[in-house]
């Protein structure tokens, strides 16, 4: 089963906190609340999500496209160019970032990136 997370919007209501990030990139406790409506999900076997992404979402790509980085020991080696993770404290979630764009309003995703298929 997939959680579809709509987490495209404004912010308005947060504008002090959402001029620099969106909504959902807004830390609690130092994470994001998307990462915690995801343990939330995570904690009741639903690991895998559709991100509806719209506002400023190139900083939530960027959160999980990086993800492994944010929680673990690194070794760099610059001369190879390789990087290697000590431990590998993630947890074990499938995220899909569609963008749907600046404007789309609550439940209009345009994104064709969703097949019939990845619904269910």
């Amino acid at each position: 089963m997939k959680a579809i997370i709509l987490a495209g919007g404004l912010g308005t209501r947060l504008s002090e906190e959402t001029l620099v990030s969106p909504k959902p990139m807004v830390e609690i406790g130092g994470r994001p609340i998307l990462w915690h409506i995801m343990n939330i999900y995570a904690a009741h076997d639903i690991r895998d999500f559709v991100i509806a992404c719209g506002y400023k979402s190139e900083i939530i790509k960027e959160y999980f496209r990086s993800f492994l980085y944010h929680d673990n020991d690194l070794t760099i080696d610059l001369g190879r160019g390789t990087v290697s993770v000590h431990e590998n404290r993630v947890p074990d979630w499938r995220v899909m970032l569609l963008e749907t764009g600046l404007h789309t309003q609550t439940g209009g995703g345009k994104s064709k990136a969703m097949s019939p298929g990845d619904r269910g």
